[in-house]
């Protein structure tokens, strides 16, 4: 009987254990499912998260596209615009170059017209009295 008792002890305990490890695999199991839809759940919101960036940095990588084409048509038309006063800027100048030369020859011309009149002048304040001078000395000298 000490024999059927410690075979039924046994049994029962194998029956315990083999209850108690189904019990505790289906808790660890339920544990480690629920680990799994939490960590699920945080992957899902980690690609949730990671597309709304990435929709966010699209957006933002048009909108720096469209000020990168704004900026390069503003560059185009500020070129363009710097083009047109280099144009006026070098037609100024050979107009200014022009008009150098012209005040050089204006200043040659009145230089000249200077050393003239004062030649005229000066032959003139001499030359009317001289003819004064000497007409009157004829005229006296047949008169008499």
């Amino acid at each position: 009987m000490k024999k059927r008792y410690q075979i039924h002890t046994r049994l029962a305990a194998a029956v315990l254990c083999f209850s108690l490890f189904s019990v505790f695999a289906q808790v660890s199991y339920c544990q480690d499912f629920s680990s799994v839809d939490r960590d699920l759940a945080q992957l899902e919101d980690l690609i949730t998260d990671t597309l709304a960036n990435t929709e966010e940095q699209q957006r933002l990588l048009d909108s720096l596209r469209t000020s990168l084409d704004e900026s390069g048509n503003l560059i185009a038309s500020y070129e363009s615009i710097i083009s047109g006063q280099e144009s006026l800027l070098k037609d100024l100048q050979s107009r200014l170059n022009e008009m150098s030369e012209t005040y050089r020859m204006q200043s040659a011309l009145s230089a000249r017209y200077e050393r003239n009149s004062k030649f005229w002048k000066t032959f003139t304040l001499i030359a009317v009295p001289a003819a004064a001078i000497v007409s009157g000395g004829i005229v006296w000298a047949v008169c008499r």
